[in-house]
Formats: structure tokens, C-alpha cells, sequence
């Protein structure tokens, strides 16, 4: 897919912001309130893995996994070699790795990283960044760990599995029996229509509906519902976001960065949208070891 050739005058200013550190942990606005609160169920999703399988929170009932959010355009790709090491290490019937992708371009720029680093365990796509809404985190690099009854028992924003203080912090809460009444209380893993779910953070039924449509591969009916709901909420990021992501999708780069672009503006805070809308607009300055 080639990038587009036309670059606004918003977009050359946009790309000022290039000064800025690759991830979250030099932005003010990051601090330790982010996240989900502990001993809260964990909220569900469902993503796309490199084959096109759908894979939920879900599916590991009975395990612990961790969720790590991460993306192409951060430093903390860097991590993926580490975490590799560590899955490898301590992977069993009791614990798995899910390893989440903020990138709108599929896995354009995902699998070649995940190839370098030879990864073994769990990745996943999430273009329409639900997981930053669900989890509360405006940026990347992040580290959740879910117990076996789905709750959380881990909440690091700015996480690095490099870093022995927080390695061992992860191996401890892997370690911890919680079924012996350790874990703070909980009721498991929040579906989509819970209160601590989706639907809390504001998506309505016309959204899912064509998020539903667009992972069902009908692409034409998942434009439709976000333009019928863009008429009465042209105000939504998240709309206009998701509309970029069926765009692109669709092969039709020009109008998913206009789309992209837009949502920013109305959510100019969002750092994964600026970051990705950057990342497609001058792929040299982020994947300049992949195009070589």
C-alpha cells in the first residue's frame, strides 16, 4: 500500500510532535492512577492474531495472563525480545501472554518484529485501540496480569520486563496461589455489555454493530453504521477512528488518514493516535531498519 502524497498543513505541524519520546514515560499526563484498579474484573476483549484467528480474554479462564500492550512505533518493541526469554521460562497450562499491538496498519509492521524477535508467545492486533478505552492508558508501553478467575492482580503503567524490580514483582503475583484467598475480591472477567465494560466507556449499539460487521469481513455495512452514527455524534473520535480503520482496510489510504487525522484533532490528548497517525504518514522515521 503506497502512502499518500498529499500532506496538509495540519500534518506538517502534527509532525513537530516527532520531538516527543517514542512512548509514555516522559509525557506529564502519564501517572500511576491509570489503569484498572485492582481485584476488579478484567475487562474482556477480542482481537485478531497474524493468521486472522479471534482470540478473548476468555478463551484463558483458568490461567494467568498477562497483557502487554505495546506497539511498532514505541521503544518498547525493544522489550519483545526480553519478554520471549521470560514466556519461554515460565509459560505453562497456567499461564499465557497476550501481547497487544496498538497499530491501525494491521500487521504490516507487527509480524516483522515479532519475527526479529522470534516470539513464541501470544500477539494480537488491536487497530481501533479498545484496549487503551477498556484499560485506561493513552499511550504504551503497559503490563496487566489477570488471575485464574479473571480479576486483576497487576496494574503497570510504563512497564518493562527488563527491569528486575518489576520482573520480579511479575514472577511473585505468577507464584501467588490466589485461590487461597490472596486475590482482593472479584466476580471474574467483565464481557462487553458490563458496566466496567464497553458500554461504560460510551460505545454505543451502532458501534458495535459495525464493529461486528467489519470482523465479519462486510466492510461496505461496517462503513454504513459508522456513517449513520458519525450524522448524530460527529463529535466521536473513536467513530472516526474506526472509520479510518475500515478505510485502510479497505485500501483506500487516503481517506483512513483523513479519518485518522480528524480524530485526533478532536482527541489531540491521545497520544497512540498521534503516534500511529505519524507511523503511516513518514513510515522511514519508525521503520527505517524494516525498509533497508
Amino acid at each position: 500500500m503506497n502512502v499518500p502524497k498529499r500532506v496538509s498543513l495540519w500534518t506538517l505541524l502534527l509532525t513537530a510532535f516527532l520531538l516527543l519520546p517514542a512512548c509514555s514515560t516522559k509525557l506529564g499526563y502519564i501517572n500511576m492512577q491509570r489503569g484498572v484498579k485492582l481485584g476488579r474484573p478484567a475487562p474482556d476483549f477480542t482481537f485478531q492474531d497474524a493468521s486472522g484467528k479471534w482470540v478473548s480474554l476468555h478463551d484463558f479462564r483458568g490461567k494467568k495472563v498477562m497483557i502487554f500492550s505495546w506497539s511498532t512505533w514505541c521503544r518498547c518493541k525493544e522489550q519483545l525480545p526480553a519478554l520471549d526469554e521470560f514466556y519461554r521460562r515460565r509459560h505453562s497450562d497456567k499461564f499465557e501472554v497476550l501481547a497487544v499491538a496498538s497499530d491501525s496498519q494491521g500487521f504490516k509492521w507487527v509480524q516483522p518484529y515479532i519475527e526479529r524477535a522470534a516470539a513464541s508467545f501470544i500477539v494480537l492486533d488491536d487497530p481501533n485501540h479498545e484496549l487503551m478505552r477498556k484499560y485506561n492508558f493513552p499511550a504504551t508501553e503497559n503490563a496487566f496480569l489477570v488471575d485464574e478467575a479473571g480479576n486483576i492482580i497487576m496494574s503497570t503503567i510504563n512497564f518493562d520486563i527488563r527491569k528486575p524490580e518489576q520482573r520480579d514483582e511479575l514472577e511473585r503475583l505468577i507464584d501467588t496461589d490466589f485461590a487461597k484467598g490472596a486475590s482482593p475480591a472479584g466476580s471474574g472477567i467483565s464481557r462487553d455489555k458490563s458496566a466496567s465494560g464497553s458500554r461504560a466507556r460510551g460505545i454505543s449499539r451502532d458501534l458495535d454493530l459495525a464493529e461486528q460487521h467489519r470482523r465479519d469481513g462486510d466492510l461496505p455495512q461496517a462503513e454504513a453504521a459508522l456513517r449513520a452514527f458519525l450524522k448524530t455524534h460527529p463529535g466521536s473520535s473513536e467513530a472516526h477512528w474506526r472509520l479510518g480503520v475500515v478505510f485502510y482496510q479497505e485500501n483506500r489510504p487516503d481517506d483512513a488518514i483523513a479519518e485518522w487525522q480528524t480524530a485526533y484533532r478532536l482527541e489531540p490528548a491521545n497520544y497512540i493516535y498521534l503516534r500511529n497517525v505519524q507511523a503511516f504518514l513518514e513510515p522511514e522515521r519508525f521503520y527505517a531498519e524494516l525498509m533497508n
